[in-house]
């Protein structure tokens, strides 16, 4: 808080000093970028606008801005399969001495998920589950025969998954000791730009 406080003083006596010399103390827009894998990134305040690089650890605008005016940072336009936030990016010139926004970028993620068909209820009603894996990072999912009709239903992995990684969606073959024999299609690929819904799980009575 004494910091926050030391630097507004500092660009306060900057201002007045300026003001006496007949002008306004002029403060730069700019901040630190994280994780800009992708290119396509513009950031802009109010008509000013900058194109950041992919790789970019840091931006500046081209325009300064007067003593006192304020400033919105947004972003313009998302990088290529990302999306970015900005922190700090609001505020008046003058209150801090630099204007410093953090913008910060994450890969867009996807859901994966599909239909399953047999898995049905034990001969005593009691529920039938199978999980599937999703490699070693990708999380899983467990489906109960309980949450379809006529062993029949849909299903979606909790964790999604980012765009351009691959997936590869095995059955957990304990959960598979109870009467049936699932198997999945469709269950490898590529994350692309939208949600997979295309993995059909299949089970049968076992032999």
């Amino acid at each position: 808080m004494k910091l926050s406080y030391a630097g507004a003083g500092v660009a306060l006596i900057l201002a007045a000093t300026l003001a006496a010399c007949g002008g306004k103390a002029q403060f730069t827009l700019q901040g630190t970028v994280d994780n800009l894998r992708n290119s396509g990134l513009v950031l802009a305040n109010g008509n000013d606008t900058v194109s950041v690089p992919a790789g970019a650890t840091s931006f500046t605008f081209p325009q300064q801005i007067d003593y006192g005016t304020t400033y919105n940072i947004t972003v313009k336009t998302d990088p290529a399969h990302m999306n970015c936030q900005i922190g700090g990016g609001s505020g008046s010139a003058g209150h801090t001495v630099t204007i410093q926004a953090q913008v910060v970028c994450n890969q867009n993620t996807y859901t994966l998920g599909g239909l399953f068909t047999g898995l049905t209820a034990a001969a005593d009603g009691t529920a039938r589950t199978v999980t599937l894996l999703n490699g070693s990072t990708g999380g899983a999912v467990t489906i109960s025969s309980a949450s379809g009709t006529l062993g029949a239903g849909d299903f979606v992995f909790g964790t999604q998954v980012a765009d351009g990684q691959s997936y590869g969606v095995t059955v957990v073959k304990p959960d598979v000791a109870n009467g049936l024999t699932c198997t999945v299609a469709n269950g490898t690929g590529v994350m692309h730009e939208a949600a997979v819904s295309n993995l059909i799980l299949t089970c049968v009575p076992t032999p």
